[in-house]
């Protein structure tokens, strides 16, 4: 029972820390102002959530270009902690391969997630509130993915199913890591 607590007290934990620095990246990647003085919603959180690993990173990671490798490396270093962590409780394997591929899995799935959870809120706040800052923050994250979709993808019956897209194709995605990790890890035991 102590084991299944603290499992979940680190998966939710290491998950905050690490989509909050996954966040700070995106928004940094499409130039929405990270600032407090900008009015961004997310700014007081993500500052408070992840400033005290990434501002020591940057010494050591620069961006590179839009990317900030800081935050980056701050996500990926959580997850390592979090899959190091369950691990040690052997909730995961302690084979430093299973641990590498766990670590991947826990980043890529935690991406999709977030992007999940980001055009789920968009979606809510274009039917509620669309004259709002927070939905107009959205709609600066959620565009560039939406906008090849609509390219491809007319309306139909006037309806923009794009986001439903979306969301479809990052399920997908989910699944197809998912069984990937899977068949990986199966591959790693029987050899």
């Amino acid at each position: 029972m102590l084991t299944h607590i603290f499992s979940l007290l680190i998966e939710v934990l290491a998950s905050v820390v690490a989509a909050a620095a996954l966040l700070r990246l995106y928004l940094q990647f499409h130039f929405i102002p990270l600032s407090i003085k900008s009015g961004n919603p997310f700014a007081p959180f993500l500052f408070a959530t992840t400033n005290w690993l990434v501002i020591p990173l940057r010494k050591v990671f620069p961006s590179w270009g839009r990317f900030d490798s800081a935050s980056f490396v701050a996500a990926f270093l959580v997850m390592v902690v979090k899959c190091a962590a369950l691990g040690a409780l052997g909730v995961l394997s302690n084979e430093p391969l299973a641990l590498v591929l766990d670590c991947i899995y826990a980043m890529l799935s935690l991406i999709l997630s977030c992007l999940s959870s980001l055009t789920i809120a968009y979606a809510l706040l274009s039917w509620i509130q669309r004259d709002s800052p927070v939905f107009d923050l959205m709609s600066r994250m959620i565009l560039p993915l939406l906008a090849p979709i609509r390219r491809r993808l007319p309306a139909v019956g006037g309806l923009d199913i794009s986001v439903f897209a979306l969301l479809i194709l990052l399920q997908i995605a989910e699944i197809v890591l998912r069984d990937g990790h899977v068949y990986l890890l199966k591959w790693l035991w029987s050899s």
